[in-house]
């Protein structure tokens, strides 16, 4: 940690539902999804560049399935070195999770709209206790989020976009985004990047901008990369038997508590598509990776 730097650790609601329950739940009363769940706490840390500057802008950065890692430290000192604040909710020890199973996603699930309401709350804990972040400009605000992470954030947008600062800009890197829900359309309204690899075969590229295309929003790809361009350490490692949904023909919208009902009453993804599976191959590129923060950087600072 920097000399000046500050660190402050807290945490706010969220909640942990039981994955048979939930798909039950789609299939049979939908309308009561979001009744189900207990309370749980989810840890959140704040960094601040220099405790004796203030009105600092503030980057929200969600972690992916694998949880916070090698990424997630990445942003927050790639940032704190260009004077940005940094929010990093941790979605997964309150629920006592360490990563999500993609080779058996039947078992293992946190829905990113549940994912977006305790990023929400993170932020509004900032809001409400201004004694503790005085050094912070809380409506200069972009918000990263890396695969599974990148769908929190489009949820977040979706879903509560309108509490949050009109300009806030939204990073979706290498997400899933798949199916295409109703409530993305409100991307047109909001500031948003898409970034995908054109070799990532564990979400697709293709899905990206496509989310792009119907938000009206920016789409860069990235020639060669694949999937976790954005994290240190992963050089040529094979995620065995992850899987994957966007071979599925879902059309635009639908919902994906429509999907998990499918689910539960056939077994399928979608009418006669069966779940698959990849060996996705994961490589750093330092390259495409200080085009994602450079692009918040313009966008906090420019």
């Amino acid at each position: 940690m920097e000399n000046n730097q500050k660190e402050i650790l807290f945490s706010v609601p969220g909640r942990m539902v039981n994955l048979e329950e939930f798909i039950k739940t789609s299939y049979r009363e939908p309308e009561k999804l979001d009744e189900l769940g207990t309370d749980i706490q989810c840890g959140c840390k704040l960094t601040i560049p220099d405790k004796y500057k203030v009105k600092h802008p503030l980057c929200i950065i969600s972690h992916g399935s694998g949880g916070i890692g090698s990424d997630t430290q990445l942003f927050v000192d790639s940032l704190s070195h260009r004077g940005i604040a940094s929010l990093v909710v941790d979605s997964f020890t309150g629920r006592n999770v360490t990563i999500l199973d993609w080779s058996d996603a039947k078992q293992t699930y946190i829905a990113p709209k549940d994912r977006a309401l305790e990023t929400l709350n993170a932020y509004n804990f900032l809001k409400n206790n201004s004694y503790l972040t005085r050094n912070l400009d809380l409506d200069k605000l972009a918000c990263v989020g890396f695969s599974w992470g990148a769908d929190t954030m489009a949820n977040l947008m979706a879903y509560y976009g309108e509490e949050l600062p009109e300009d806030t800009f939204y990073s979706l890197v290498y997400g899933n985004l798949w199916p295409f829900e109703r409530r993305y359309f409100k991307g047109r309204d909001h500031d948003i990047t898409l970034y995908h690899g054109t070799d990532d075969n564990w979400t697709s590229a293709e899905k990206s901008k496509l989310f792009a295309e119907h938000t009206n929003s920016e789409f860069v790809e990235f020639w060669g990369c694949t999937h976790g361009f954005c994290k240190p350490g992963k050089d040529g490692v094979i995620e065995k038997g992850q899987t994957i949904n966007y071979h599925v023909d879902y059309p635009v919208p639908t919902e994906v508590k429509a999907v998990w009902g499918m689910v539960a009453s056939t077994g399928k993804l979608w009418h006669d598509t069966d779940f698959k599976t990849v060996d996705a191959k994961m490589d750093y590129d330092q390259l495409a990776t200080e085009r994602v923060i450079a692009d918040i950087v313009t966008k906090l600072k420019g």
